[in-house]
């Protein structure tokens, strides 16, 4: 009795035991985030390497920003559900392996305000970054922050992407000599990356990889 009650209680309280994170449907999704329909529609939007933003050295991507990699990326940074990092961590480290050898030495995330910060509860960017860390041995280091609060990237395009972030991010860690892999869940424009970029070489780092668990618009100029 006492065991199927505990076995309730968890099945309540993770998602992945009912609600798939792609589609949000209840059924056939006991043993993953995802059910077995969005696991072959995710296999389909696979990426890998791509020709990066101007400013760093690789690009790797997971999965192309559409449904159920989309809706999957919601979830975490709007839904509160911060357990999927690891699930999605997994594929991130998959898609790292295309652009080995980086001889890449720490692991840094894309900065979000600190009011931003304690609205949402926690940086999604940094979720992922410490999980891609850990499982690559890597060292995570806080390494970027927002010097004030701008408008959401995710609402702007092209031109307004880079005008938002201008003088934004700023280093608060040293990354003299580094090589660096940059975590963010989506690559649009790459004006996010390249800031970021900017500020970790402006601090000495010798090299930054982009690593993002998706890229929008389908942009595959050069799949591995």
């Amino acid at each position: 009795m006492m065991r199927r009650v505990i076995k309730a209680a968890l099945e309540a309280l993770f998602p992945k035991k009912a609600v798939c994170m792609g589609c949000g449907s209840a059924a056939g999704c006991r043993e993953d985030w995802v059910c077995p329909a969005c696991r072959e529609r995710l296999a389909k939007l696979w990426v890998g390497a791509e020709l990066p933003p101007s400013g760093l050295e690789g690009a790797a991507f997971a999965y192309v920003y559409t449904d159920p990699a989309a809706r999957i990326v919601q979830q975490l940074k709007y839904s509160g559900i911060g357990q999927l990092a690891k699930f999605m961590g997994e594929d991130m480290v998959k898609a790292y392996r295309f652009l080995e050898p980086t001889g890449a030495d720490c692991v840094v995330c894309a900065p979000m305000h600190k009011k931003r910060l304690r609205m949402r509860g926690y940086n999604h960017a940094e979720l992922l970054a410490r999980d891609v860390a850990a499982r690559l041995g890597l060292q995570f280091i806080d390494a970027l922050e927002c010097t004030r609060l701008v408008r959401q990237q995710a609402r702007l395009d092209g031109e307004e992407r880079l005008k938002n972030l201008d003088g934004v991010i700023a280093l608060k860690a040293p990354v003299q000599g580094r090589r660096v892999i940059l975590v963010d869940d989506v690559r649009t424009t790459g004006a996010t990356a390249r800031a970021c970029a900017a500020a970790l070489k402006a601090g000495g780092a010798e090299s930054v990889y982009l690593l993002c668990y998706t890229v929008a618009r389908g942009e595959r100029k050069k799949q591995m």
